[in-house]
């Protein structure tokens, strides 16, 4: 069973990666046209080359047509899908938002767009697995957008405002506070660690996304725990 949910995994993990290209460029095909391509020549892949992080290997990071370098953010997608169903087993509500979070985190930090589809998926998922907590999502949606809206549109979008709703709707209260609370910890301590190492400027924009999706992780994981240390003072 355990070989199974590797495969498993890495097939996934290879049709997020489709997803998280198709999904936000706009020169590439949509994810149900045609067989995978390379994103620079555009030239099909063979089967053989199309294998999760064996051909990655074996090409040695690079197309075998035009010999353009291919991202890193492939293999870990790969290897993160399959850590992500060897923790979850076969649920499939919870694997499929998993693949709706790993596709959000990776199009924002890739791309700065967090796609509509998946916002709209992960909502379906919840509802059918009555997961989902309606008034707590539009309340979290509400203050990120009220958030946004104060701080014109600097360093948070639209975008993470549908993301917050969906955290919302999926983790519920106290767990979307813990949630939010976190993301802004991690944004800020990333963002700043950049700014001292002169990595990023202040007028540098950076994706909030991935930070809220690290969030919901922690928050669905340890909430109770983080909630008895706060309760405690």
């Amino acid at each position: 069973m355990g070989f199974l949910l590797v495969i498993f995994g890495l097939c996934l993990g290879s049709f997020l990666n489709v997803l998280i290209w198709r999904l936000n460029d706009e020169k590439a095909p949509r994810f149900w046209e045609g067989r995978s391509i390379c994103p620079r020549c555009r030239k099909p892949l063979a089967w053989y080359d199309n294998i999760p992080l064996v051909s990655f290997v074996a090409l040695g990071r690079c197309c075998r047509h035009c010999r353009a370098r291919i991202s890193w953010h492939y293999p870990l997608v790969e290897l993160l899908t399959v850590v992500a169903f060897w923790v979850i087993g076969w649920q499939p509500p919870l694997l499929i938002l998993g693949g709706v979070f790993v596709v959000i985190f990776f199009s924002d930090w890739i791309y700065g767009v967090i796609p509509d589809e998946m916002i709209i998926i992960g909502v379906a998922v919840g509802l059918i697995g009555r997961i989902g907590q309606i008034w707590t999502g539009v309340a979290a949606g509400l203050v990120f957008f009220a958030i946004v809206a104060v701080t014109r549109f600097r360093g948070m979008g639209l975008g993470d405002v549908k993301l917050a709703f969906l955290m919302g709707f999926l983790l519920g209260w106290p767990k979307v506070g813990v949630a939010i609370w976190l993301s802004f910890v991690l944004g800020g301590l990333v963002a700043g660690s950049l700014l001292l190492l002169k990595r990023r400027r202040l007028s540098d924009k950076i994706a909030f996304g991935p930070y809220l999706v690290l969030g919901t992780l922690f928050s669905a994981l340890w909430s109770n725990y983080l909630l008895g240390l706060v309760t405690r003072f």
